[in-house]
């Protein structure tokens, strides 16, 4: 074996989590399979590992170098998503996708009167909605992440509304899907392996009797800080707005003392969510579960979100609600010390391995 290298990198606290889990394992001579690192100094984006066979492997931002380039394209989108969950007879939210009308005159010359498909347009959304499964419904960008821009839609003035702010953002596609009421989950699978599962819930806030959710948001964002989180809680998001407005509230609303308030439909981590692990209580038909679907979409690692009755049954009714190729897990590792363990210890067994030449 070579002499080890060790690269003169120092971390940055804003680099990608992946990033600083490379340079920390490496430094502390973990990453035994590899001679040297070289990390892009300003942004920590780009990084190449060298490896002692002389193999390499590029990571990028929070992409590990490991999944199928066409396979992470599909899994962003959630309509191409949902495809492929039905073509393998999985089930997933009723749903389907329309054009916003700045996308759909520019795809309009590729698709003329001749042609067997016709283009579904926003406009349409309001009919589908009424003659499937009615209000509410959500509404998201079909290439988005992190739960951004994804409402919750109570009427057909709201979804005008939506469109309009999608139009805007020059957002190509909205999907429209059927709220699923069961509680979400997170399961991460590397190579057929559970590497963690846990429970997502919206943020929320809890009431003292005297302070505005407004005021508690901020509290909750000082909280965030203290933990090393790097979610971004703000009282003007319009995501909270448009949940406080469908429950009758305002920002000034004094959550009575003990009251857990949630304060979006949406339960991503990143959005400010809470999570709580359960990957021990987690049956084995919902890891293998995840396992077929990161195969079916030529995914080595793949955080697969589920929607299930109970976890601990084989049994429950379950949906798929998506597939990440990208599954992050800084939120979850601080969420306690176990979880840290668990993560800095799958980024080991991820690193270490010789990359498919």
């Amino acid at each position: 074996m070579s002499e080890r290298k060790f690269a003169e990198v120092r971390p940055r606290d804003y680099y990608p989590n992946v990033t600083q889990n490379i340079i920390s394992l490496f430094q502390e001579g973990r990453l035994t399979n590899i001679d040297s690192i070289n990390v892009e100094q300003d942004y920590g984006y780009a990084v190449r590992l060298n490896y002692n066979d002389g193999s390499h492997r590029i990571t990028y931002g929070n992409d590990l170098g490991i999944n199928n380039g066409a396979s992470c394209d599909l899994a962003k989108d959630k309509g191409h998503t949902k495809f492929m969950l039905r073509i393998m007879g999985i089930d997933c939210p009723d749903g389907e996708e329309f054009l916003l009308p700045w996308w759909a005159e520019a795809m309009s010359p590729k698709h003329n009167d001749s042609s067997d498909f016709k283009i579904k347009t926003i406009d349409q959304a309001d009919e589908y909605i009424k003659c499937n499964f009615g209000y509410p419904v959500y509404c998201k960008p079909v290439s988005g992440s992190k739960g951004n821009d994804v409402f919750l839609i109570q009427s057909e003035e709201e979804l005008i509304e939506t469109a309009e702010q999608y139009n805007q953002k020059q957002i190509r596609v909205a999907m429209i899907e059927k709220p699923i009421i069961m509680p979400d989950y997170r399961v991460v699978v590397l190579d057929g392996e559970l590497v963690s599962a846990y429970q997502r819930k919206p943020l929320s806030v809890i009431g003292n009797g005297f302070n505005s959710i407004r005021e508690l948001i901020e509290q909750k964002q000082e909280e965030f800080v203290k933990q090393g989180r790097d979610t971004k809680l703000t009282s003007e998001d319009q995501r909270i707005h448009s949940f406080l407005k469908n429950k009758g509230l305002t920002l000034d609303h004094i959550v009575k003392e003990g009251s857990d308030m949630p304060l979006m439909a949406v339960s991503n981590l990143s959005a400010g969510g809470s999570s709580f692990d359960v990957t021990k209580s987690l049956h084995n038909r919902w890891s293998v579960l995840a396992h077929d679907i990161s195969k079916g979409f030529n995914l080595r690692l793949a955080g697969i979100d589920l929607a299930c009755t109970d976890i601990t049954s084989p049994n429950s009714n379950y949906s798929i609600l998506e597939v990440n190729a990208y599954p992050g897990l800084r939120h979850y590792a601080s969420s306690g010390a176990e979880q840290a363990k668990i993560v800095k210890d799958f980024y080991a067994k991820v690193l270490n391995a010789y990359p498919h030449l």
